[in-house]
């Protein structure tokens, strides 16, 4: 996996948009529906780590309608936060995971 594997994910014809805002230095995901953003899980919550949007990101979407995210698109999920970030994080997340893959 190279790092244009970690972004967006699409779902039951809609886009999750892994996002990193950084000059408040929050992660949120945004959605979009028929090329229209139709709404942003963490705009108001001050997600500081990757992990916060991650771990009620399920919810946002059963209010929205959409299923629950499996593992697969929750990691690329992940990585792409991280990727919307830039900088060492992401860098040492894409080590590990060539790591593990080499084990």
């Amino acid at each position: 996996m190279d790092e244009s594997s970690f972004g967006p994910v699409e779902i039951d014809g809609t886009e999750l948009r892994p996002v990193f805002d950084p000059r408040m230095r929050t992660f949120s995901i945004q959605l979009w529906k028929d090329g229209q953003r139709a709404g942003n899980h963490g705009l108001a919550d001050n997600f500081v780590t990757v992990d916060e949007p991650l771990e009620e990101i399920d919810a946002f979407l059963a209010d929205a309608g959409i299923r629950a995210v499996t593992e697969d698109e929750r990691f690329t999920l992940y990585g792409g936060l991280l990727r919307a970030k830039g900088g060492v994080d992401f860098h040492l997340f894409l080590l590990e995971l060539a790591k593990s893959q080499t084990r």
